[in-house]
């Protein structure tokens, strides 16, 4: 949560250093440093100058929900395509709400449509997707009483025709069109590709120079019919996650790069998610009689189309030697290939990555790293960034739904350590727990409810929440009574949720404020809740007939952003993650005061659930075992005395009496 305050981008990105235009080719990553990097058939392309500046504006207080309050075209007359950058962009509200201004930023041309909110543009370093035509059309959308937002350009880069670079295995070009999910256009005129580790992310090569702002784009059209390249639409287009890379760039045999992406501004899912396929890694091994094949992205010229340059090709060909770790090959590329699979056609494995030309048109062989090089490996065991979130070994009950990868896992309530249980194709906004059938639920942003079952972290879909329209930001599940409740983060409106129908019901009226995270504490027997401030998130009881808020204490001063709330019976304490930074902290449930546990090692948006799944308390009065206390315990009860069965004998005293009988009636009475 963001406290409803505006979120200035700019200052983000220069935190992190990286702006757009840096020239990433000697940039330290990893500990490892880009040198002497070949020519790359970078788009072509041009920076323009631009003057726009919304100002400060905001939607009007008598308005209703999201609307178009500042708008603009940014033209630039025949190009192919166009990427904004923005100089700063404060976008006010929390973007996790359904009231959260936004940008949309419409291609003229083709319709393709990008959506970037204040956690969004920030993956996107301040750049939109890659939109086709000369003109797109900006708008900022907003809602009433989330303050004002504004919009600063002053340039947007401008795309030009390219060239080509060979390295043919002979006098013919015998790449085809080729449509593979796998593989990726790298907008630094690279290829890259899907791999099979922890978060299914991507390899290239080194020499490609990896960073923040860079876009992985599937689906590729073919290009115009000068060659000019055309772009897929946005929801096909990922940015890289900065703190995720690593590389090497150390010729032929050491050249390499790892890398993940956030998943994507539009869709909200990875491309895994999104496509289903990945390579899968293998050691190079022997050369003899196996077939290599590399697909990818390079440039075409005469008498191959114009318009397959920079479009996904494949070809095969001989694999004709390992020497140490440089693969050797007789398969076409070109310049754009850089950073392809090179693929073991014969065994199905990916062996390495495409580096280097070394073929003529009098034959001769490419060159490619293999993946067991040394420092290649160590970087697959040891990612970073969102490469590495959800790495760890699962343990304990405390769970937590949607990491920026959309992950399910353990919270270690010893060390802080996020470990992954399973992938999701959703983004979970709450999370809670049902002692009784041993199983979470969970609700995504477009309102689908779903349980998980916590041992195989399978998910089932239950259906999808009516009766209102708001987005549900948290959950809280009352399993004495079987009741569900809801919350709204974007109006502070509390609901139930009618677990047979779906449909939801308000209790009482909105309250405001921006409560993330939500629970039903099974001890105090109380809906407790999370409301972020300026001056530190606080601890708050909500009544559930009035939906009104009772503050017990601030977490801490410095504590603003917390997202997610559990109650974990074990050790009587709440959970949840600073947002900040990534810990996962316990808060004292009488003080509300919070201390981190440790580092959860995961990335957290704005986004995600968290809930203990706790063990039902013995309940003698519960006699057939179904988590409720009524009339079903009290027929058994009766039965068993009617036949003077020893099931009657609930005092355990050796006879069947009255005794037994007040005995029943009178936790009965008092429930479980």
């Amino acid at each position: 949560m963001n406290n409803g305050k505006s979120v200035t981008i700019a200052t983000l990105v220069a935190v992190c250093g990286l702006l757009v235009g840096i020239n990433t080719a000697s940039a330290q990553v990893a500990g490892h440093r880009w040198v002497d990097s070949p020519a790359l058939p970078t788009p072509p392309s041009h920076e323009e100058v631009l003057s726009i500046d919304s100002g400060l504006v905001e939607a009007p207080a008598d308005g209703e929900g999201l609307q178009a309050v500042w708008g603009t075209i940014v033209e630039s007359k025949n190009a192919p395509w166009l990427r904004l950058a923005f100089e700063s962009l404060s976008l006010s509200g929390d973007p996790a709400n359904e009231n959260a201004s936004r940008l949309k930023i419409t291609s003229l041309l083709d319709g393709g449509v990008q959506w970037l909110n204040a956690e969004t543009a920030g993956q996107w370093r301040l750049t939109s997707a890659f939109m086709n035509g000369e003109a797109v059309l900006v708008e900022l959308f907003a809602a009433p009483g989330t303050g004002p937002s504004r919009v600063v350009m002053t340039k947007v880069t401008v795309g030009e025709d390219g060239p080509d670079q060979r390295s043919i295995c002979g006098t013919v070009d015998n790449r085809v069109l080729s449509f593979d999910d796998r593989n990726a256009r790298h907008s630094v005129g690279c290829s890259s590709w899907v791999i099979n580790d922890l978060n299914s992310m991507f390899m290239t090569a080194g020499h490609c120079g990896t960073s923040g702002g860079h876009v992985m784009q599937f689906k590729v059209p073919l290009s115009t019919a000068s060659g000019g390249l055309v772009n897929p639409p946005p929801e096909h287009q990922y940015t890289v996650e900065a703190t995720s890379v690593q590389g090497v760039n150390g010729g032929i045999g050491n050249d390499w790069g790892y890398f993940g992406v956030s998943a994507n501004s539009n869709t909200g899912f990875t491309p895994f998610q999104s496509y289903g396929l990945r390579h899968v890694l293998g050691n190079a091994g022997a050369p003899s009689g196996h077939t290599i094949r590399i697909t990818g992205y390079g440039t075409v010229s005469s008498p191959v189309s114009p318009t397959w340059n920079q479009v996904q090709k494949t070809h095969t060909g001989s694999y004709t030697a390992l020497v140490g770790t440089n693969v050797q090959y007789a398969v076409d590329t070109t310049g754009g290939n850089s950073g392809s699979c090179v693929l073991n056609d014969t065994t199905g494995f990916a062996i390495g990555v495409h580096t280097h030309a070394g073929c003529s048109s009098s034959g001769g062989a490419n060159n490619g790293t293999a993946v067991q090089l040394a420092s290649l490996q160590n970087a697959l065991n040891n990612p970073t960034g969102i490469c590495k979130s959800g790495k760890g070994t699962p343990t304990g009950n405390l769970f937590v739904a949607g990491d920026l990868a959309n992950n399910f896992g353990t919270l270690n309530t010893t060390t802080g350590n996020f470990a992954k249980r399973g992938e999701k194709a959703a983004q979970f906004q709450g999370l809670t727990s049902d002692w009784n059938l041993g199983v979470l639920y969970a609700i995504d942003t477009s309102r689908r409810l779903y349980s998980i079952n916590a041992a195989t972290a399978a998910v089932t879909l239950k259906g999808t929440v009516t009766g209102t329209s708001l987005t549900i930001n948290a959950l809280g599940y009352n399993p004495r009574t079987g009741v569900m409740y809801a919350y709204s983060a974007g109006t502070g409106q509390l609901m139930t949720i009618n677990m047979s129908t779906l449909v939801a019901a308000n209790l009482g009226a909105a309250q405001g404020g921006n409560v993330g995270g939500l629970e039903w504490d099974t001890t105090s027997e109380q809906l407790v809740g999370l409301n972020d401030q300026t001056s530190g998130t606080q601890l708050v009881r909500i009544n559930t007939s009035t939906g009104v808020r009772t503050v017990v204490g601030t977490l801490g001063a410095s504590i603003t952003d917390c997202n997610g709330l559990a109650y974990r019976d074990v050790d009587n304490s709440y959970y949840t993650i600073n947002a900040a930074n990534e810990q996962l902290l316990r808060v004292n449930k009488t003080t509300g005061v919070a201390t981190s546990v440790g580092s959860t090692g995961g990335l957290f948006g704005a986004q995600f659930g968290l809930a203990a799944l706790n063990t039902r308390p013995p309940c003698p009065p519960d006699l057939n075992n179904d988590g409720f206390v009524n009339g079903d315990d009290y027929d058994l009860v009766t039965d068993a005395f009617d036949i003077g069965s020893a099931a009657a004998d609930y005092n355990d005293d050796g006879f069947v009496n009255g005794d037994d009988y007040d005995a029943f009636a009178e936790d009965f009475e008092a429930g479980c």
